[in-house]
């Protein structure tokens, strides 16, 4: 029988680790395009790589915009010659950001609040220095479960457990 002190000792192992601002979970490699680039730019850059979001930034890599996936299929679906297209006419100009040094939960509001699944990260220069996406938070969030899960399992399962882990 696991204890209350047991818990929370178990607890308290799991967190020691656990990420605490946007630097600790950002994607610091970004995909990021010029204004000035095509709508086809962007479909041919999202077509050939896995990721959801690419960030539009000036010669200074200063932010422009965002464009999703989603804002990839609107402009498909709403333009006739889409490849003629800019992106700054497609792109979502006032785009919500943080800083690296923002606390997760703070973020993780953001995202909730204003129904968006990914935050362009800004360093102290004002230029674009990563991105924090839904799956960054998820990643994070698995990681923490994980330890969460095994140190709270009987020691006949730990083992399974942990084999299960090393398996990812």
């Amino acid at each position: 029988m696991i204890t209350a002190k047991a818990n929370l000792a178990v607890l308290e192992a799991a967190l020691e680790n656990a990420p605490v601002s946007v630097a600790d979970v950002m994607t610091r490699e970004v995909m990021t395009l010029g204004p000035e680039q095509t709508f086809a730019d962007t479909v041919a850059l999202m077509a050939n790589r896995f990721f959801r979001h690419v960030l539009v930034v000036d010669e200074d890599q200063r932010l422009c915009g965002v464009i999703s996936d989603r804002d990839i299929l609107r402009g498909l679906a709403r333009t006739l010659n889409w490849k003629a297209k800019s992106i700054s006419e497609i792109m979502t100009r006032d785009a919500f950001t943080v800083t690296p040094d923002t606390p997760i939960s703070l973020a993780i509001r953001e995202i909730l609040t204003n129904h968006i699944s990914c935050l362009p990260v800004i360093g102290s220069d004002g230029r674009v220095c990563g991105i924090l996406t839904s799956t960054d938070l998820l990643t994070a969030y698995e990681k923490i479960q994980c330890a969460l899960e095994r140190s709270a399992l009987p020691a006949a399962e730990k083992t399974n457990a942990n084999s299960l882990a090393k398996e990812r």
